[in-house]
């Protein structure tokens, strides 16, 4: 029975160090981004101040 239980415990043991010595995955390569930074949209905010106003996109409608 001592062989026995033995025989387990250094199956175990084993078993444990080539987990522990075993190299992490690394993440998948993050994809391109779907949405625009902080940073970005204070960029894009300021250019709009600085330009002014826009100028209509619509015409006036003609008198009657």
């Amino acid at each position: 029975m001592r062989w026995l239980l033995a025989a387990a415990a250094v199956g175990v043991l084993a078993g444990g160090l080539g987990t522990a010595h075993a190299e992490p995955t690394p993440p998948p390569a993050p994809g391109p981004a779907s949405t625009s930074t902080s940073d970005e949209l204070a960029d894009m905010v300021m250019d709009a101040i600085q330009h002014g106003a826009a100028a209509p996109t619509t015409t006036p409608a003609p008198p009657h």
